[in-house]
Order: structure tokens, then sequence, then C-alpha cells
């Protein structure tokens, strides 16, 4: 693979620069290939500063591999799904970006997931794509969580943001599932600098990873000071500390760890004859899933986000002057949205990594595969190639 990658960041560099470096290391895909060369540019223009944009410059790099990874199916004669399962990556691979697959890599299983809907349906597109969890790229990348007794309670105090993610859920998942202790001693408390320690941005899918680590950590500790038959009333007063962090850049070891763990995964759009799309399926690996109303509420959130960046969304920018507005840039309405399905495809062994209890992010990750998935579907429905986005010509869009 050769990859030209040419970002127009706007007047300003802003995030240019980090969304350029994913755009690069997520670009070949999650595939078993090394053979790659992938030069990426920023360029300062007059349009409007260009941020972040949920799969962080890896949605843009995804949408062109992996149409042409259906062209390469297409001219050795081989169907695009049996294609994507011969080249998936597995544990232990090499991914073309130079990490090793960890153990719970299970981007084979979202394939195999999704096998049976894709072939049962003649208008059905297919696309992978994998995503970083944590900023990486040498970062200074850390979580923290301080526990507290107070008043016969744990505090659990973390300045990480709650976006709507669940953020409290998981890291009093993480502390009762290490601890053994029941949930109605805890409280978590909101963030607050003065009580909260610095656990970095909400972004890059991080907060499950790195902060998780942390409560993790932080709970055995207190895991610790309750042996010999110690309640936590008798740790009245008492605190613990968990902290995580990455390998910092350049870091002298044969396979430094640039991203701490990737999440992976599949989709399926499905057409009627019409044109219209009438299913989404995602099969996504995020490990184990800590809290399975929320990562399925996450993931079913981005397909829409997905489907409309790919067939209704358009951003006009005229000489600079932005020409869209909320109300017309063409998001799509909940009463337009597809039935949706999503599948977790889960370590088969249990928890494969120690951080944290095996859980990785999909905020980011679960939009990616989404518009080369519909790009896919309706080249099979009438054979037209399209190389940008929204897609023209569906009934989405029609002029």
């Amino acid at each position: 693979m050769k990859g030209v990658i040419i970002a127009d960041t706007g007047a300003y560099a802003f995030l240019g620069v980090p969304v350029l470096h994913r755009a690069c290391t997520h670009a070949a895909g999650p595939y078993n290939y090394q053979n790659i060369h992938i030069f990426g540019m920023s360029v300062y223009t007059n349009n409007v500063v260009s941020g972040a944009f949920r799969g962080f410059g890896v949605t843009q790099s995804c949408f062109a591999t992996e149409m042409n990874i259906n062209l390469l199916a297409e001219m050795v004669g081989i169907d695009p799904w049996e294609f994507r399962r011969r080249n998936a990556i597995k544990p232990g691979n090499v991914l073309p970006n130079g990490q090793t697959a960890d153990p719970n890599t299970n981007m084979a299983a979202c394939l195999d997931a999704l096998k049976d809907v894709f072939y049962a349906n003649p208008y059905a597109g297919i696309a992978c794509g994998f995503k970083n969890s944590g900023a990486g790229m040498g970062k200074k990348d850390i979580g923290r969580v301080l526990l507290s007794v107070e008043q016969g309670k744990v505090h659990i105090r973390t300045s990480a943001s709650c976006m709507g993610q669940g953020i409290g859920q998981m890291t009093l998942t993480e502390i009762c599932h290490v601890t053994g202790l029941d949930p109605a001693l805890f409280v978590f408390e909101n963030a607050d600098t003065v009580r909260t320690p610095d656990s970095g941005t909400s972004t890059a899918s991080r907060q499950t990873v790195v902060t998780g680590e942390a409560a993790r950590r932080a709970g055995e500790q207190l895991k610790l000071a309750l042996e010999g038959g110690k309640t936590v009333a008798d740790l009245e007063g008492q605190e613990f500390f968990g902290e995580y962090s990455v390998d910092p850049l350049g870091a002298i070891k044969e396979n430094p760890i640039s991203h701490v763990s990737y999440s992976y995964g599949a989709q399926v759009i499905v057409l009627n004859e019409e044109g219209t799309i009438t299913k989404a399926v995602s099969a996504f690996d995020v490990g184990t899933p800590v809290n399975i109303q929320s990562v399925e509420g996450q993931i079913e959130g981005g397909m829409v986000m997905g489907i409309g960046y790919g067939v209704t969304e358009k951003f006009e920018c005229v000489d600079g002057v932005p020409k869209s507005k909320f109300g017309t840039i063409g998001f799509m309405r909940a009463t337009d949205a597809p039935e949706l399905e999503v599948i977790l495809c889960r370590p088969e062994e249990g928890d494969k990594l120690p951080y944290p209890l095996g859980a990785k992010g999909c905020g980011e990750l679960c939009m990616i595969p989404t518009a080369p998935a519909c790009t896919h579907a309706y080249y099979r429905l009438d054979g037209k190639f399209r190389q940008s986005l929204p897609l023209e010509g569906t009934p989405y869009r029609k002029k």
C-alpha cells in the first residue's frame, strides 16, 4: 500500500497534526501486511479551522482504504467478505503500523459474526475498521483515581469528565470487581480539581482504558488494606491512589506500545431495491464490556452518526465562509434511522489483558466503518464506484 493523505486544517493548526497522526497510523487498516508507505501532510488554507471529529482522522483514511480493498477483491475474484477474512489481523500478528496485535484481538470474530447477514442480502455492503484507545503516539497519557474512606463510605475521586458514557459506573464496576465490595459502600464524586486528580481529557476512547486501569489499581490497594477481616469502617481517613500511563515516544524496546490497545470492528449496511437503508449491523471487539447497555448505546449512536456522514450530511464552505447551518446540514433524524443491531465479540477465554480487566474503548471506533459500508452497498446496488462523501445519486441525495 502506498498512501498520500493531504488534510485541510484551515487557518490554524489546532488539532490538525494529531488528527493527521491517527489518519496515518490507522490508514492501512486492521489487516496483516507490512509493505506500506504512508505520507501525510496537514495544510493551512483559508477555510474554517478543522477540529476533532468522531474517528479523529481514521474515519477519512479508512474510507479510502476500504474502497480500495473492494477493488482488489474484485480484481482477484474473491468476494469482499472472504478477502477481509483471509487478511484480518490476529493475535500475535504485526499490524502495518508496527505494533504487535495483543491477545484479545478479535477482528476475525467480528467478520465471522457478520458473514450470514452479508451473504443473505444482495445489496449489503461491508467494511472494517480499528481505532486506538488512549492518546498514544508518545503523548502524556495518564489516568488517575483516588479512593478516600470518609464516614464509612469509599469516595471515588477522578477528574475524568463524563459526557454520558458512564465514567462513574465504569470506575465503580472496576473497583467492585476487584474488591468484591457492595456498590452501596461507594460514592462517586463529581469532578472538582480541589478534590479530584487530573485524569486527562475524555477523548480518544481513552477513559475506560486509562482511568479504568487506574481505578482497578486503586481497588487492588483497597483490597490489600481490607485483608485480615478488616471492614471499610476500619480504614476511616485512609486514601488509596491508582495511576496508569503508557510508553513514552522513543521507548527503547523492540515493540513499544504506541497505543495501549486497539478495538476492532466490522459493519454491514443493508439496502432495499429502492436504495433505502433498511438495516445496519455492527460486530465490535471492545474486549470485556464493562456496561453492556452503555456500550451498545454508544455503538448505535455511532452507527446513525456514520450513516448521516455517509449519505445525508454536507458541510458547505465557499471561499472560506461556512454556508451550512445545523438545520440544513442534513443530520439524520431519528425517524429516518434504520433498524440497528449490535454484536459484541468478547474474548473466548475471559480477560486476556491485565488492563483494565480486558476492557477497551469504542466511542471513536463505532462510526469509522459505516460510510465505506454504505458506499459498498450502493456499489452492489447500481455498480457506481463513488469516491466522495456524502454519496450522490441515492434516495437521500438524488441531485
